[in-house]
């Protein structure tokens, strides 16, 4: 059959400044669908744990996370509701962990929640995330290689950190945490100054890089090999820096700020979290990058501790993971944050992409490294969308406790980037995720 007229390339690119542009779909590339699939991550974290009555228990359902039941027939706990319309597009996972960890009290979740590294004596041993092995693939054609997001920012300090991910070095990456910033970077305009201070970080790297080299001559074994840490580091910043530079003249896509609380803040829990993750369903949608991590909330005492209060609760949300009688106020807190994610993959899947949704082509993991508080084995794991990555969903997978987590980020590395055997302390990996 002949194309129609206005039949557009996929591969037609906007280009400017030596950088290809991928344009996003449109209905004209429509018969081209078979290759657009953009393979995009996202990983979630709350902190805490979750409530966990006995399965006997009279409120087991009322106020339980983990569904009663294995396969497609389980039956979802009432706080699981606001994403149930998305039944065929998730998957939950029971009996995973981190082996190194399940001794841990289980306050560094974050540290290791996306690495599996062992953590449990010394942070030396900290190792890259999943989503940034992905973005050394995924990353390579957007303007950000990945965006780091969490509501308290940066990157805390080890054991309590307030970002889920850390480079190839093991290095923590700090988050992002204000909505304005967040938008500005996406979509703002360079100014003069972001330009100037671009042109002088070069100059200075290109110095220290010169001066380092001639001291690591001098050096014996061991300072060497700090030395060479050091450099690895410096390297990164002017890899990042030259990427920059590369896309400083491309234009960034227009989005329309109206509808978006930039102003909002972690005091305002419900508003501060919607639009977080409005944002991140905008940088998706724009193709600005396709990898994105968000810390909703961090193992520490803070603004996030508090974010009960958005349901109208005085307990702060640690206090509230240690009840072990009445969970239905923990339940109440649990219930809203599930809410705030369900709410975020329907906002993905109701964007028209390819042959499918910006969901479809969008894989969403999303848990905790604890189930109840401080025991940090059968993490809570919902895993979402990727259907045209070959996940398949609308099942509860359980696994034995000796299954490493890691298992399941060896599948994703396979389906997402390039073929994988191992990831941290992989034994395997998890097919029954696929289709």
């Amino acid at each position: 059959m002949k194309s129609k007229s206005w039949h557009l390339d996929r591969r037609m690119a906007l280009k400017a400044a030596g950088v290809s542009l991928a344009l996003p779909w449109l209905e004209g590339m429509a018969s081209d669908a078979a290759k657009l699939h953009r393979k995009r991550f996202f990983a979630g974290y709350f902190a805490y744990g979750v409530p966990m009555p006995a399965d006997d228990a009279d409120d087991r359902m009322e106020h339980g996370w983990f569904p009663m039941g294995e396969g497609k027939s389980y039956a979802a706990p009432r706080m699981h509701e606001s994403i149930m319309p998305l039944r065929d597009k998730i998957t939950f996972l029971s009996g995973l962990s981190h082996p190194a960890m399940r001794r841990t009290s289980a306050h560094k979740g974050a540290d290791y929640f996306l690495t599996g590294a062992n953590l449990l004596k010394t942070y030396d041993k900290q190792s890259i995330s999943i989503d940034q092995h992905l973005a050394g693939e995924l990353g390579n054609e957007t303007r950000f290689p990945s965006l780091v997001m969490s509501s308290m920012g940066g990157v805390n300090r080890p054991y309590r950190s307030s970002t889920l991910s850390f480079d190839r070095s093991g290095r923590p990456i700090p988050a992002q945490n204000k909505p304005a910033e967040i938008f500005r970077r996406m979509f703002g305009e360079v100014t003069q100054s972001e330009q100037n201070a671009l042109a002088s970080r070069g100059s200075i790297i290109d110095e220290i890089l010169g001066e380092a080299q001639d001291l690591n001559q001098r050096l014996g074994a061991n300072d060497k090999r700090k030395m060479d840490e050091y450099l690895s580091s410096v390297r990164e910043v002017e890899r990042m820096t030259e990427r920059t530079k590369l896309w400083q003249n491309t234009p960034k896509p227009e989005v329309d700020r109206n509808g978006l609380e930039l102003d909002a803040n972690p005091t305002s829990p419900e508003e501060y979290l919607t639009v977080m993750y409005n944002l991140l369903a905008l940088a998706f949608q724009t193709d600005s990058t396709r990898v994105a991590t968000f810390q909703t909330a961090c193992e520490e005492a803070g603004l996030t501790d508090q974010f009960p209060s958005a349901i109208g609760l005085s307990n702060s949300s640690h206090s509230l993971s240690h009840e072990k009688k009445n969970y239905a106020k923990v339940a109440q807190y649990i219930t809203f944050l599930n809410k705030m994610h369900s709410n975020f993959l329907k906002k993905l899947d109701s964007i028209q992409e390819d042959d499918g949704t910006l969901l479809d082509n969008t894989l969403c993991f999303y848990g905790c490294a604890t189930s109840k508080t401080h025991q940090a084995i059968n993490y809570p794991i919902i895993l979402s969308g990727g259907q045209n990555m070959g996940f398949r969903h609308g099942s509860h997978l359980r696994y034995g406790d000796n299954v490493p987590l890691s298992n399941l980020f060896v599948t994703i590395a396979n389906q997402l980037a390039a073929p994988s055997d191992q990831f941290s302390d992989s034994t395997s990996d998890i097919t029954e995720v696929l289709g």
